[in-house]
């Protein structure tokens, strides 16, 4: 018998055969690529859930905005030269750099404790699109024009291809707000998504307005 076919023998009888301990290699190989698969499964599928999450959250916030600003609606106008305009809601594709329509209103419910800052509630906001992004835009005054100052902007969403309103008058949707139509029955905003398609949110406004001064 030879040395060689003695220690097979003696490897068959005692252990493992050469054979054998190269399947065993395969087999765990095969099984730590599938577990690490599945691991980075989880990992990537956990990732896409923070970000969709994260991308409803910035929505949410934005909406929120947004129902506050149209459901409060002010009809006050824009001072000019001590006069006060008799319209307040404005909304055109060719106004505020916007890369769509764009809205300028007067909101009330800007806070003011005891009246201690030099300004009332009233806040003067406007909606725009520019480079993709929805953006809402304040003056800290309400005449700001008078003084040219510039608004702080809020960027609400990234990814955003479109920026529409619609204007409820005489019991019709408007595409347009006519000029010195004032304040209109009802407002919708539409805007489309990169990621989460059309958004769409109307709104019926009061009968009767409040005075605002």
């Amino acid at each position: 018998m030879t040395p060689l076919s003695r220690s097979t023998r003696l490897l068959a009888s005692n252990g493992f055969t050469l054979l054998e301990m190269l399947a065993a290699i395969a087999i765990f190989s095969v099984i730590s690529l599938s577990a690490w698969q599945m691991f980075h499964g989880v990992l990537t599928a956990h990732d896409v859930v923070l970000t969709k999450n994260e991308r409803l959250r910035q929505l949410q916030y934005a909406l929120l905005l947004i129902d506050q600003d149209l459901q409060q609606l002010a009809d006050r106008g824009v001072r000019v030269d001590g006069q006060v305009t008799a319209q307040s809601l404005f909304s055109d594709s060719q106004m505020l750099n916007s890369d769509d329509e764009a809205l300028a209103l007067v909101r009330f419910g800007w806070q003011n404790p005891e009246q201690r800052l030099p300004r009332p509630e009233l806040q003067r906001v406007f909606y725009r699109l520019q480079e993709d992004r929805l953006e809402r835009q304040y003056h800290y005054v309400l005449d700001a024009a008078s003084i040219n100052e510039e608004p702080a902007t809020q960027i609400l969403l990234e990814g955003i291809h479109s920026l529409q309103f619609r204007f409820f008058i005489g019991d019709v949707w408007q595409e347009s707000l006519p000029p010195e139509a004032g304040l209109p029955e009802g407002i919708s905003i539409e805007f489309k998504m990169n990621d989460l398609g059309r958004i769409q949110r109307s709104y019926l406004l009061p009968d009767s307005w409040r005075p605002a001064s």
